[in-house]
């Protein structure tokens, strides 16, 4: 607690987009009389129209600066007194990297740095594979995360829903669906129609499969009873109970006058299954982009055993599957680069501005961002810039932003490119465009350090015997019946490899379920690709 038991200050002026003096002045006078408070100031955190927003944006990232302050002094003094060398990043929601200080300056810009990690991590695996058209598809035990990227570069949103609030900053555009392995089967009396979800056993006491004394039917307990995750995982570190688990999913059977265990089982995980491939078609057809245009690749503790079910429903393939998915979200945050922003609010029709002015205007938020990478410690010269616009017709309300590189701004027609581009997204989005003038109203400018040299898994080539990967079979339920699968230990795959569906393939951190009628690929960078071994209709 501090001066007069105030932690933080906000400081939202209504026209402060515009003029920050104010403010400025305002916050002088605040580290007069409240020495060694933190104080955000919305022409700083936010320095764009609709006071609404703004002044949301800049309360959200008071409320948790006095936290994150004392979080990241506190880490780092610890990674210091350990000897740890380097200097301390933190991931932003944009999945960049900022600078110790800086993020202690804006948490708000980290809100939603953990399934950023994620889709980071996705996009380095899947350049090892040679794709970077993707949909990446994040499962855990509670929720997914889906997010779409092109050309090796996810889709930025410019607002975070957090709650039930919605601030205003840059983030990877992931959309999340609540369906986990944790997520509950329940048959409401009133239905008597299965859902799934929103409900979750959480980690304790987890599903009944856990052994924890957990009673209700979960995913994963669908998937225990299904024979697709194996009674032993994680190197034998855990056991799971199937018996357990057959109990809780036989009351969703009762329930529904069902046959058996594995007939509710196979309606948990079919039911899972659509309500991810709905978050999935969010990001992708809700986008005006076919999924089969894309590349799948699934990560997180249970994405794998979901992958190649969501691949046929999608038409996406291959579907990849990374080295170690259960920590791509870690692996995210070592590939990924140092990260600034500069933006403002400009409101000027586009045919009243000429190339001269665009330039002017982009190239002033540039030099800020790139002046504080600078601060961080990433040489001028290493930088790489990208814009964004968020343009309008004359008169809406809402605008929809623009991405593109130096070369616009150094055309002379740079303000009709821009206007076309617009005009192509506008058609792509909602399959028509106005007869109207153009408005730039924010303008923005990110600028990026060098990504790290992370050295790639390489895998040993291989020469198309797969047997000494091979530990035993077992089986499984798939479209009503019984069969048997091979079962497959990772690490001991080489490159080239291909394991034939019905399969599962375990390793210590998730397992990977191998459809009837697939296969999976082993490539020399590790991920395992899944296609469909015969032509699906």
């Amino acid at each position: 607690m501090r001066a007069n038991g105030v932690e933080a200050l906000a400081v939202s002026l209504i026209n402060a987009f515009a003029d920050d003096r104010h403010e400025r002045r305002i916050a002088e006078l605040a580290a007069e009389e409240l020495p060694g408070v933190e104080v955000s100031l919305s022409s700083v955190v936010l320095p764009e129209m609709r006071e609404y927003e703004r002044a949301l944006t800049t309360v959200a990232n008071g409320y948790v600066q006095p936290q994150v302050a004392r979080y990241v002094a506190n880490l780092s003094a610890q990674l210091t007194r350990q000897g740890v060398p380097g200097e301390l990043s933190i991931l932003r929601s944009d999945g960049g990297l900022s600078a110790a200080e800086a993020a202690i300056s804006a948490p708000v810009t980290m809100l939603l740095s953990g399934p950023a990690g994620g889709v980071t991590g996705a996009v380095w695996v899947a350049e090892q594979s040679g794709h970077t058209e993707l949909i990446t598809f994040d499962m855990g035990g509670t929720s997914t995360d889906v997010a779409l990227v092109r050309g090796g570069t996810a889709r930025i949103g410019r607002e975070t829903k957090v709650g039930d609030l919605t601030v205003r900053a840059s983030a990877v555009d992931v959309r999340t669906v609540g369906a986990g392995g944790g997520s509950i089967a329940h048959v409401p009396q009133l239905t008597r129609a299965l859902r799934v979800g929103p409900q979750s056993a959480g980690a304790e006491p987890g599903p009944a499969a856990y052994g924890k004394g957990g009673a209700e039917p979960t995913v994963t307990d669908a998937n225990v009873v299904l024979g697709y995750l194996p009674t032993t995982l994680a190197g034998g570190e855990i056991t799971l109970d199937r018996e357990a688990a057959r109990a809780a999913v036989q009351t969703v059977a009762d329930a529904m006058g069902l046959p058996s265990a594995e007939a509710a089982a196979a309606g948990i995980i079919d039911i899972v299954n659509e309500n991810m491939l709905g978050g999935l078609r969010l990001v992708s057809v809700q986008q005006g982009f076919d999924p089969r245009d894309f590349a799948l690749v699934a990560f997180g503790g249970a994405g794998p055993l979901h992958a190649n079910a969501l691949g046929r429903l999608t038409g996406a393939w291959p579907v990849i599957v990374p080295p170690s998915p259960g920590v791509l979200c870690a692996l995210g945050d070592a590939t990924t680069s140092a990260r600034d922003e500069s933006a403002r609010t400009v409101l000027r029709k586009l045919d009243e501005l000429d190339a001269a002015e665009l330039r002017a205007v982009f190239g002033e938020l540039a030099e800020s961002a790139s002046r504080r990478l600078v601060g961080q410690g990433v040489p001028a010269g290493e930088h790489t810039v990208t814009y964004s616009a968020d343009l309008r017709f004359v008169g809406q309300g809402n605008e929809l932003a623009v991405t593109f590189d130096a070369g616009l701004l150094g055309a002379d027609d740079g303000p009709a490119q821009l206007a076309r581009r617009f005009d192509a997204e506008h058609e792509r989005l909602f399959s028509f465009t106005l007869p109207a003038g153009h408005e730039l109203v924010n303008a923005r400018a990110t600028v990026s350090g060098p990504r790290p040299r992370v050295a790639p898994i390489r895998l040993e080539p291989g020469d198309g015997d797969v047997s000494a990967a091979r530990t035993g079979a077992t089986r499984i339920y798939v479209d009503g019946d019984f069969v048997d699968a091979g079962l497959y230990d990772r690490l001991k795959l080489r490159a080239g490899d291909v394991v034939p569906g019905p399969a599962i393939v375990v390793e210590m951190d998730s397992t990977t379920l191998v459809l009837p009628g697939h296969t999976a690929t082993a490539d020399a960078g590790g991920s395992l690709l899944i296609r469909p071994s015969v032509t699906e209709a």
